[in-house]
């Protein structure tokens, strides 16, 4: 799940956090604040679930300058796993980023409102063909890609993952 560092979108991270415990999903986030900790929270708060929280860490920030530990991970991480994350990390071609260390290592990709970092995933999701789907309302993605299926309701989320882990 992807999605903003500054803005929670609880209404649509709850659900899904919710949605992925109860499926006995995973979760793998970016371990941060916004969505990142909102989805894990409400992942984690869903009892004896079958799942773990997993969050990709950067090693510094967007400036170089070492993690602050106040921030990463959140609170809500049960595995947290630090990758290299360049400073320039902000374009679809970047290797060794935890946006791509994000979209490869995630099965499907459920992508929350958010500004260039999610647009990044968003755009290396397509590059490798992963199954994406973008959930919240369509003006949060007015500078996304048209591609990628969109969704609304937590049902529209239900279903594409049906769809994707009924094909494996």
């Amino acid at each position: 799940v992807m999605g903003s560092h500054e803005k929670a979108w609880g209404e649509y991270a709850e659900p899904v956090g919710r949605l992925l415990a109860v499926r006995g999903y995973n979760l793998l986030t970016g371990a941060g604040e916004g969505v990142m900790s909102a989805v894990a929270k409400a992942y984690t708060d869903v009892e004896d679930r079958a799942g773990v929280s997993i969050g990709i860490l950067p090693a510094v920030d967007y400036k170089g300058q070492k993690l602050d530990k106040t921030e990463y991970p959140n609170p809500f991480i049960e595995v947290p796993m630090i990758t290299p994350l360049s400073a320039k990390a902000q374009n679809d071609v970047m290797p060794f980023s935890r946006n791509l260390t994000n979209v490869m290592t995630s099965q499907a990709l459920i992508i929350l409102p958010g500004s260039h970092g999610t647009r990044n995933e968003v755009a290396l999701g397509l590059m490798y063909d992963k199954p994406l789907i973008m959930f919240g309302p369509d003006e949060a993605f007015d500078r996304f890609p048209e591609e990628p299926l969109r969704a609304d309701a937590i049902q529209h989320v239900e279903q594409f993952l049906d769809d994707v882990f009924n094909e494996e």
